[in-house]
């Protein structure tokens, strides 16, 4: 029986996010920069600076140097945090993409999914922290997207309408072309072997992130709590072994 809470590797991650940083506040100064804690981030302060249009671009950029500096950390639990961090920043922007190249390309949004957020991961490893991260991240994370979705011919929808030729360009300039002889029509998948795929999928994504016994073991401790009548279960009433 799997634990995971949901199939949706997004919302797994946002949901670490929101447990690791839990009443922890963010730093977006330089290394070596005086500050005070007044001036420190909450996670909500954090996304909300880190967002695509905010008002204010210098801490924008401030905070996400500081997520590329967490993300290469020697520690690894640092190092971990930042790649969630970074991951979250840019999760509501995925979503969007995630949509489109599915819908383009007719494919598994989970596929999709996990496509970006290897890309992001990749590019994480490997941006300079003192340069444009979050420009780096997102565009990786949205090349991965899109070329998983074109390699990807093994599993395609049945719906008559992806049986057409589909020659066009997107606007992001990604041009793909779609014939029938690029479709496998394949039956539907039982619902227990597609639960199993998606908890397979979203499994393999958090322990390259590293945190899957974490997440496994905080959901373990959720499901012992939420079911209280469960140790008692367990364990043979007092009047049942006396009257043995």
């Amino acid at each position: 029986m799997s634990l995971l809470r949901s199939a949706d590797v997004f919302k797994a991650i946002e949901s670490q996010v929101s447990q690791l940083f839990y009443r922890q506040l963010i730093c977006p100064h330089e290394p070596g920069e005086k500050c005070s804690t007044s001036e420190h981030l909450t996670l909500s302060e954090a996304k909300e600076a880190a967002a695509r249009h905010a008002s204010d671009a210098a801490l924008r950029d401030a905070v996400w140097r500081c997520v590329g500096r967490y993300a290469h950390s020697d520690n690894p639990d640092m190092a971990h945090r930042g790649q969630l961090l970074a991951l979250w920043f840019a999760i509501p922007y995925l979503r969007k993409s995630v949509a489109r190249v599915s819908n383009a390309f007719y494919v598994d949004v989970a596929d999709v999914r996990s496509a970006m957020i290897y890309g992001a991961l990749c590019e994480l490893a490997v941006v300079d922290a003192g340069g444009d991260v979050r420009e780096e991240v997102m565009r990786a994370a949205n090349s991965a997207g899109w070329e998983a979705a074109r390699m990807n011919t093994a599993e395609r929808t049945t719906d008559p309408r992806s049986l057409v030729d589909r020659r066009h360009r997107h606007d992001d300039d990604h041009e793909f072309a779609r014939d029938e002889s690029d479709v496998h029509v394949v039956g539907e998948v039982d619902p227990p072997l597609r639960k199993r795929i998606s908890g397979e999928r979203l499994g393999a994504t958090l322990h390259g992130l590293g945190v899957l016994e974490e997440f496994l073991s905080s959901n373990s401790e959720q499901a012992s709590e939420s079911d209280p009548d469960a140790s008692s279960e367990s364990e043979p009433d007092a009047s049942e072994e006396d009257s043995r």
